[in-house]
């Protein structure tokens, strides 16, 4: 059976990185994401971040079907 889960995916100097992290919730996804680009250290922070992204480093979630084997983070 496939479950419909949102996929991290990480890109850094152009090159979409192999580790995938698949999230049950698009917000919880969007969260890390929105992290991982900023280079957020706290989540209370973020107004500090807002316009600092880090350099060469790009992050987003997609809809994907995984099977049940595959890991689903809350």
């Amino acid at each position: 059976m496939l479950t419909l889960v949102f996929a991290l995916i990480i890109i850094v100097d152009g090159v979409e990185q192999p580790d995938v992290s698949h999230w049950r919730s698009i917000y919880r996804c969007n969260e890390f994401s929105e992290a991982v680009e900023k280079g957020l250290t706290r989540p209370h922070n973020r107004w500090r971040w807002r316009n600092n992204s880090q350099v060469n480093i790009t992050a987003y979630c997609k809809p994907v079907y995984v099977s049940d084997e595959v890991e689903i983070l809350d």
